[in-house]
């Protein structure tokens, strides 16, 4: 195993999510995050990623498989700093109200809180009025809190009974800070160099530790 990111492809082994498990249920220790709408936009384009690797833009039999190392490299960075980078959108599924909903996801951009949706006692879904919560993307990873007079319903005795629609993450690559740019242009360059897990007479972690160094200032504890 490669020192750097853990097991490889680098990724943090986490006891409480593993947020690159997109599209499928994350179980936590307070919450369960699925994934509802995926990033279309990637923090580095095709195009970056050949002058990085000093591919000739003119060269395009690789485009594609260059576009899936951005990819796998995007969710690396993700996982390892359990960062939304680019805009996405989740569910966060609580069996209950809690004193404050922590969305197990960071970002550096600010939440946007789409809808908070419950079982009544009734066994009803009824939505939680906007006027009754406040998010805060500041914090990491990001929360949500109940305003001062906010009116907190009872809940039918089910999982997963309280549901949070929320989106978070950059709209355009150009916000993405650089050293997170740099760090999966790095990840990109080793995948696309070594295309097997260990090469002999190498030594294995200097491009994932590299790429830990330019990821730490920004990671958040799931």
């Amino acid at each position: 195993m490669e020192e750097g990111f853990g097991s490889p492809p680098f990724y943090q082994q986490k006891e409480m999510i593993t947020s690159s498990d997109l599209g499928i249920s994350v179980t936590t220790g307070y919450g369960k995050l699925r994934l509802k709408t995926a990033p279309t936009l990637k923090p580095v384009s095709v195009a970056e990623a050949k002058t990085h690797l000093r591919i000739d833009s003119s060269f395009s039999d690789d485009d594609t498989y260059i576009g899936t190392l951005i990819d796998v490299a995007t969710l690396a960075a993700e996982n390892y700093t359990n960062l939304a980078l680019m805009q996405q959108t989740w569910y966060l599924d609580i069996d209950s109200f809690p004193d404050y909903f922590y969305l197990l996801k960071g970002t550096l951009e600010r939440v946007t809180v789409n809808s908070i949706t419950y079982k009544d006692e009734d066994n009803v879904t009824q939505t939680l009025a906007a006027s009754n919560y406040v998010a805060d993307g500041s914090i990491k990873p990001a929360r949500i809190y109940f305003t001062p007079d906010a009116t907190i319903p009872s809940t039918y005795d089910v999982p997963n009974a309280v549901t949070v629609d929320f989106t978070l993450g950059f709209t355009t690559s150009d916000d993405v800070p650089a050293p997170i740019k740099q760090a999966i242009l790095l990840t990109i360059g080793r995948f696309y160099e070594i295309r097997q897990d260990v090469v002999t007479g190498t030594i294995a972690t200097t491009i994932p530790r590299t790429v830990e160094y330019l990821l730490n200032p920004y990671r958040v504890q799931g």
